[in-house]
């Protein structure tokens, strides 16, 4: 039942103890030079001036991206390996987009903002998504020393879409299918809550409701 998960959560996929999985989606150029070098601003076409929204939650990434047919800024889909201490730092940083706090210290490195989070099939949900948008030095940061590793999830992520295509044919067929997608990314990395001390909760608004 979703009444069960608390409105503001943080859920991720943690590889290791020391690292977390995060999501994001570009076009064939950036994608596949960071892939190539290791590196997220590899292509020249990465602007380092431009805020990075990353996604813990695998389906707010499909969503946002259509399973990577949205468009073609958005054609192939990114699992980035980071470090969990600079995952926990972004989070320390973090102010959000509006509301109360918006204006802590004046920063603007990290921005934080909760969306409805998105079931299999990218319906809404009824408790919260965590985003991440940063900029500024934590930008450099993240992308020289946080990120592991990066890998090109997109053909995967297009056979799940097509499984759960697949699937409309009936309602048993539908629920077959969902069951296929969902045990397959459940037998990598299951997402798991990210506990947070008090002071991060605060600075991140999870005990409102609302943004």
């Amino acid at each position: 039942m979703t009444s069960r998960v608390p409105y503001k959560q943080i859920r991720a996929r943690r590889p290791t103890p020391d690292t977390i999985i995060v999501y994001q989606a570009y076009n064939a150029k950036i994608a596949s030079a960071a892939v190539e070098h290791q590196r997220l601003n590899a292509s020249d076409a990465f602007s380092m001036t431009r805020m990075t929204w990353i996604k813990p939650s695998f389906y707010w990434c499909m969503y946002r991206a259509g399973w990577s047919f949205k468009d073609k800024n958005q054609s192939h889909i990114l699992q980035i390996t980071m470090k969990f201490e600079g995952f926990l730092t972004l989070l320390k940083s973090a102010v959000p987009t509006s509301g109360p706090g918006m204006n802590v210290n004046g920063s603007k490195a990290v921005r934080v903002q909760w969306d409805p989070e998105r079931s299999i099939r990218l319906g809404r949900l009824d408790y919260r998504s965590l985003q991440l948008g940063i900029s500024g030095d934590l930008n450099k940061q993240w992308i020289e020393e946080w990120i592991c590793d990066i890998k090109d999830i997109t053909e995967d992520v297009r056979r799940w879409k097509g499984y759960l295509d697949e699937g409309a044919e009936s309602s048993e067929k539908r629920a077959e299918m969902e069951a296929k997608v969902q045990e397959e990314l459940d037998g990598e990395y299951k997402e798991e809550v990210i506990e947070v001390d008090d002071e991060i909760r605060a600075r991140l608004g999870m005990d409102r409701v609302g943004h």
